[in-house]
């Protein structure tokens, strides 16, 4: 959570809830690991292969603009949220405010957003 916190935390979170879903939640940090990432790119037949990390910074001007962001978002997480019912996902929302909280700078939510770029030639 701490590399993707706009989306780790989230996965906790629902993990939680959701138990056995775990796996799927955390899919998209299954790719995480730079050796993972160019070992995968090898065995695709890929050479010359670069894995390079880049940080981003993603804001928001309120905790309301980046749960609409979530909550109307594709993927396994916003559809995870969207089929618990109506008290669990307001239990969800204020775990998820409170954890984000640390991130939050006069009103706004400003995190930083770690990702692998990987390249190769085929």
């Amino acid at each position: 959570a701490r590399r993707a916190p706009q989306w780790g935390i989230l996965a906790e979170t629902l993990s939680q809830y959701l138990p056995d879903e775990r796996d799927v939640l955390h899919l998209s940090f299954a790719l995480a690991n730079p050796t993972g990432l160019e070992s995968l790119f090898a065995s695709a037949g890929f050479r010359e292969i670069r894995v390079h990390q880049e940080t981003r910074e993603a804001r928001f001007d309120s905790f309301a603009e980046y749960w609409a962001s979530f909550e109307t978002a594709t993927g396994s997480l916003p559809q995870a949220y969207r089929a618990l019912p109506g008290p669990t996902r307001h239990a969800v929302q204020d775990q998820v405010r409170t954890r984000l909280s640390e991130y939050e700078l006069e009103g706004r939510v400003v995190m930083g957003l770690e990702m692998l770029i990987a390249a190769g030639r085929a």
